[in-house]
């Protein structure tokens, strides 16, 4: 699920996607690469990573990033590390990738770049799908 370091809101590291607290080496990529090598057909390019379906997040269809409200604000799955893995149509969010079962996510700029929007369920967050990440 979504693990609350990875993004705290307020963070100045830039914004951004990614999996923060994790520094991912030149060979863990690699591995990484020849793992799923051969794993890219059992998942779809028209909906979301099949991986997360159960954490009662959202899907938004046109680009199959899971969304959602977490701590009261809205968030989007972005690719940060799985952006070098993914072969999906560009725009689109990984369908396959997650690392020990989290997905890259950020929180998601307001109206105009404003602050990240508050929620109170997912469905608050949908006015905000195609916002840009606020970190």
């Amino acid at each position: 699920g979504i693990n609350a370091e990875y993004g705290e809101r307020g963070r100045s590291d830039g914004g951004g996607c990614g999996v923060r607290t994790v520094d991912m080496s030149p060979l863990i990529v690699l591995l990484a690469l020849l793992v799923v090598k051969g794993t890219d057909g059992r998942y779809p390019f028209d909906t979301c990573n099949p991986g997360m379906v159960n954490e009662g997040w959202e899907c938004n269809k046109d680009n199959l990033c899971w969304y959602g409200c977490q701590k009261g604000y809205c968030w989007s799955q972005c690719n940060g590390v799985s952006e070098a893995l993914w072969v999906g149509k560009e725009g689109t969010c990984n369908t396959w990738w997650h690392y020990f079962w989290s997905i890259e996510w950020c929180w998601l700029y307001g109206d105009d770049y404003g602050e990240t929007p508050t929620c109170e369920t997912n469905s608050d967050c949908i006015p905000y799908l195609y916002n840009e990440c606020s970190g």
